[in-house]
């Protein structure tokens, strides 16, 4: 990849991805955000991202997803980087949640890299070079308390990180991710509670001294963004083939806990890669 590239931002109207736009567009890259309803409710975050095109892009749609990746494509001749950052937060006791709730919440952050990535990979793979960046959470391996669902679409899309990571090896294209530890950003103030309030009332004790002192930590340790969206420049930036796995961000204890458990899942899939003759992929 050239010194500046052409990146495509989903979920950038606000917290990491709107930090991210504002960063790779004040160090040259041409930056696509992408939203939903740019001309409509989020057209104050769109007039505000100023040198990044803004496109319309809903990532539970994937003929919108389809459109936005050709309309990059048309306007720039290529696609480098794909930052799959739009997500959503189901927040309280599993039990207070119907499956069609909790299929919305996998909709947005599990199903909408995915549609997105289908719509990219092919322009990447023929292109001969390309990077995913799938935008996690710390929850994907340690399940907070009343984030089940959130922890749980995470967790898939840290492992469809890793498949992507597998499928493309040896084509030039890239699939990483960025782990954040819970940050002061909207996303947690546009979470979304359970419907039934009945499932919910017995709950909700525990749940309001939880999110005190969730606030509370938040406000001792360091919760500003801005490391995330430095971190995902970084890796945009970053040579092919030096790319970690999975980057870590938040307090240093967490980072090293992590990062261990990196270690023995990269090992096992070297040994379970050798006794399948595809140990040459995998690094």
């Amino acid at each position: 990849m050239s010194d500046t590239g052409v990146v495509l931002v989903t979920g950038a109207g606000s917290g990491f991805g709107r930090l991210t736009v504002e960063a790779l567009v004040r160090r040259g890259h041409t930056v696509f955000a992408g939203m939903r309803e740019p001309a409509g409710r989020n057209r104050a975050a769109a007039a505000a991202l100023t040198g990044a095109r803004v496109i319309e892009l809903d990532v539970t749609d994937q003929d919108s997803a389809t459109r936005a990746v050709e309309t990059v494509i048309g306007e720039a001749g290529r696609l480098d980087v794909v930052i799959n950052n739009a997500g959503q937060v189901f927040a309280g006791p599993v039990e207070a949640y119907t499956a069609e709730e909790a299929m919305r919440q996998l909709d947005v952050n599990v199903l909408g890299a995915l549609r997105v990535n289908r719509a990219a990979i092919p322009h990447l793979r023929r292109q001969g070079h390309g990077l995913l960046i799938q935008v996690g959470s710390t929850a994907d391996r340690v399940t907070v308390p009343f984030t089940g669902l959130y922890g749980a679409s995470k967790a898939a899309l840290a492992s469809l990180t890793e498949a992507w990571r597998y499928d493309l090896a040896g084509t030039g294209v890239e699939s990483v991710s960025v782990s954040a530890a819970p940050h002061d950003t909207e996303l947690g103030a546009k979470g979304t509670m359970p419907a039934d309030a009945a499932r919910l009332e017995p709950y909700l004790p525990a749940l309001g001294a939880f999110m005190t002192d969730l606030t509370a930590r938040q406000q001792e340790q360091d919760g500003d963004p801005q490391p995330v969206a430095d971190a995902l420049v970084r890796l945009v930036e970053a040579p092919a083939g030096t790319r970690a796995r999975r980057t870590v961000v938040g307090p240093a204890v967490q980072v090293a806990a992590l990062d261990e458990l990196d270690r023995v899942a990269t090992e096992t899939a070297r040994i379970v890669g050798a006794d399948m003759g595809i140990a040459a992929h995998l690094r």
